[in-house]
C-alpha cells in the first residue's frame, strides 16, 4: 500500500508548480491614475483582475475572523487539509451522485486559484493536495491568509478584499464595519451570484449567516451578532468612474503605446499627473 502511495504522490506530482512560486511571482494589481497631490484617484486601468495587494495588518480582525468562521473554522489547527471536511463532502457526493468537493480549506482554495482549474477531477483534487501540503509546510497560517484574502475574486474582475471593499462600499477593508465584513466573507462562496444585486435577498441571508458562524466560533457576541444583523445591506454600483476623462484617456493612451496594455493592466503601477482641479485642493 505504501508503494501504491507513493507512486501515485510521484505520478500527479511531476511538473507541478513550485510552492516558493508565492513568494516569487508577481501577483497582478491594476494601476492607478492620480492628481499631481496623490490623494485624488482619477482612474484605475485593469484588464480581468481589479486588485490592489494590501498587508494582512492592514485588513480588520474581525474581516479575518468572517472569513475563517465561513470557509474553513478549522483553519489554525489543521495542516492544510481538513479531513473532517473532506469525509463530510464525501458522504456528500454518494448522496448526490456526483463530485462537489466541498470542505476544502483556505489553503486549498489558494492553491486551486493561483495554480489549478475549477474543473472538477481526480487528477486535480490529487495535485491540489499535493500542493497543499507543501505551500503549509513552507509558509505560516499568516502567510497563507494574506496571500488567500488578497487573491479570491467577490465578483466579476473585482479580485482581493481592497478592491472588494472599495467596490461595494466605497471605503478601504480597515474601515469596513462588522456587517460589511460578514457581507465580503458571504460572496466567497459564489461571488459572481452573491454580487448581483438581483441576489440581494441571498446575499443578505448569507451575511446573517457568516454573523451566526462567528458567534458560534466565539468570535462575536449574540448582542453584537443582533446589531449587526441590523444594519442595512448597501452596495455601492459596481462602476467604473473617471475623473477628467479627456486628459485621462490621453494619460492612458500615452502610457499604452510606451508599456503595452498588459503591463500597465496588471503591473500595479501609481502614475501621478501635473492636473489639478475642483475636485482636488491647491496646497499652499
Amino acid at each position: 500500500f505504501a508503494f501504491l502511495s507513493l507512486s501515485v504522490f510521484f505520478y500527479y506530482a511531476k511538473d507541478l508548480p513550485r510552492p516558493e512560486d508565492f513568494n516569487e511571482r508577481a501577483p497582478i494589481q491594476s494601476t492607478k491614475i492620480y492628481d499631481r497631490t496623490g490623494k485624488v484617484l482619477l482612474y484605475e486601468i485593469y484588464g480581468d483582475e481589479k486588485r490592489e495587494i494590501i498587508p494582512l495588518s492592514q485588513i480588520p480582525e474581525y474581516l479575518k475572523e468572517a472569513v475563517i468562521a465561513t470557509e474553513d473554522a478549522n483553519f489554525y489547527k489543521h495542516h492544510g487539509i481538513d479531513f473532517d471536511g473532506i469525509f463530510r463532502a464525501i458522504k456528500l457526493d454518494l448522496k448526490l451522485r456526483k463530485l462537489t468537493y466541498g470542505g476544502s480549506t483556505i489553503s486549498q482554495q489558494l492553491i486551486r486559484s493561483t495554480f489549478l482549474s475549477t474543473k472538477k477531477t481526480v487528477k486535480r483534487k490529487i495535485r491540489e493536495i499535493i500542493l497543499t501540503l507543501e505551500l503549509e509546510r513552507r509558509y505560516s497560517k499568516e502567510q497563507i491568509l494574506g496571500w488567500y484574502l488578497n487573491q479570491i475574486p467577490f465578483g466579476p474582475n473585482i479580485y482581493g478584499v481592497e478592491s472588494a471593499s472599495k467596490n461595494y462600499f466605497n471605503k478601504s477593508a480597515k474601515d469596513l464595519s462588522v456587517a460589511e465584513a460578514a457581507t465580503l466573507a458571504a460572496m466567497i462562496k459564489a461571488p459572481s451570484y452573491y454580487s448581483n444585486n438581483e441576489y440581494k435577498d441571498e446575499l443578505l441571508i448569507r451575511r446573517n449567516y457568516a454573523l451566526d458562524r462567528m458567534a458560534q466560533e466565539h468570535y462575536l457576541n449574540q448582542e453584537e451578532v443582533s446589531k449587526a444583523k441590523k444594519e442595512e445591506l448597501k452596495l455601492a454600483k459596481n462602476i467604473q468612474s473617471i475623473k477628467a476623462p479627456h486628459f485621462v484617456l490621453y494619460i492612458e493612451n500615452y502610457l499604452f503605446k510606451k508599456y503595452g496594455k498588459d503591463f500597465l493592466e496588471q503591473g500595479g503601477f501609481k502614475i501621478y499627473t501635473s492636473l489639478i482641479g475642483s475636485f482636488s485642493k491647491k496646497r499652499k
